[in-house]
């Protein structure tokens, strides 16, 4: 017996902040959570699974549009029509509305707000029971574990649940303990909602396949499903990526004798030297900046140099299978004398203004969007944004201390 387990399509999604991209990149970003999902299915049908579990998320939104419904559409009847069963929860994102107008194919199985059970008989006579929910609004704060049937008399009693682990005392995601799950005696949990592919046990398998396609920065590394099989009694998880388009870092040193050209041909260079095999997007990121011009520091921080490094990648970007959307100006680990400021208001201030509560007050309304929030909440983000604050001050103080130097001469 074998199956797929996918999560998180998020067919539709925006990918926000890539606007300066040439217009034929951008469309190739825009389709890659498609394309991922197409090569998904080929997957499926090559390897002649029983069975696929979209385990919520499939759209990016509630209301969809007329390209997602129809792609969703044309690759799920792909499915059925090689005998391929195929079961659906929908989560947070794409959550069941009174008035959704999904026309999904016969042979698709969508769980309702309540969670129900549904069995098959796989091609070698394996008896599996399904057991999932869809969500009725985009926040569940409800545990709907204990809802879930005790594990009958088939062969493989399988779970599938968008949610996260309990944490603190809001949760709005179905929150759930690996304890409570790993009680059900269930074979295999297929989970959705968190992007990052994991396991978080594996007896049984209690498993996060993941988002099928990297959406934003944060979402790093490889991204695409899990192929599960049957060995004995026992059910196996194997990662399988797919997406089309993968978010990662590339980190150069500069010095004293870096220049735009120079670093330009560096970048390009280091690029050429990746061999990527799934076009990368690239957040460049620089090392000993204390050594930089004042000049060179400050075209780096306000955007300039990439504006202009973007009329060099435009060229090359096929060749090098990458594109370079963001600079960051990694903060020095030496002491910084800071010219005309005093370094103990300045260490006040970084105690009292980069707080917590003063990034979430600042956010907004943008806190009510769980990546955004989950992003701002991060420790490291107040610490990128100290960073940030740092080089601009670094710069700042550099340009002071040369236009002290010319006033002297």
């Amino acid at each position: 017996m074998k199956f797929i387990h996918a999560a998180d399509l998020h067919l539709d999604s925006p990918f926000e902040g890539l606007q300066r991209l040439p217009k034929a990149l951008w469309q190739q970003i825009h389709e890659a959570p498609f394309n991922a999902t197409k090569t998904m299915v080929n997957d499926a049908i090559k390897q002649k699974v029983d069975f696929v579990l979209l385990v919520g998320d499939l759209f990016d939104r509630e209301t969809q549009s007329v390209q997602a419904q129809v792609f969703l559409n044309e690759q799920l009847q792909r499915l059925v029509d090689a005998g391929i069963t195929v079961f659906v929860s929908f989560g947070n994102h794409d959550y069941l509305t009174g008035d959704q107008q999904l026309d999904l194919p016969d042979g698709v199985t969508v769980f309702g707000s309540d969670v129900t059970t549904k069995t098959l008989t796989a091609a070698d006579h394996t008896r599996v029971a399904i057991s999932g929910f869809s969500y009725a609004d985009r926040w569940l704060e409800q545990d709907v574990v204990p809802q879930f049937p005790e594990r009958g008399s088939v062969d493989f009693q399988i779970g599938m649940l968008h949610g996260a682990v309990k944490q603190g005392s809001t949760n709005h995601y179905a929150p759930f303990t690996v304890s409570e799950l790993s009680a059900t005696h269930y074979d295999y949990w297929a989970l959705g909602h968190i992007h990052k592919p994991s396991v978080l046990t594996k007896t049984p398998p209690v498993v996060y396949a993941g988002t099928i396609q990297g959406r934003h920065k944060l979402e790093t590394g490889e991204h695409g499903y899990q192929l599960v099989t049957s060995q004995e009694k026992r059910l196996q998880s194997q990662f399988v990526p797919v997406d089309q388009v993968r978010w990662s870092s590339l980190t150069l040193a500069v010095d004293e004798n870096t220049t735009d050209t120079s670093l330009i041909e560096a970048v390009r260079t280091a690029l050429t030297q990746r061999k990527a095999t799934v076009f990368e997007l690239i957040d460049l990121r620089l090392t000993g900046i204390e050594k930089l011009s004042a000049s060179m520091l400050s075209r780096l921080n306000d955007g300039t140099w990439l504006e202009r490094f973007d009329q060099t990648q435009k060229k090359g970007y096929r060749q090098y299978q990458a594109w370079v959307y963001e600079v960051n100006v990694l903060p020095t680990s030496r002491p910084v004398q800071y010219a005309k400021l005093d370094a103990e208001y300045w260490q006040d201030a970084q105690k009292t203004v980069f707080t917590q509560d003063n990034v979430e007050m600042t956010a907004g309304k943008l806190m009510q969007y769980s990546f955004i929030a989950d992003h701002l909440r991060n420790p490291e983000t107040t610490g990128h944004l100290t960073d940030w604050a740092k080089n601009e001050l670094l710069a700042q103080s550099r340009l002071e201390e040369e236009n002290d130097a010319d006033q002297d001469d």
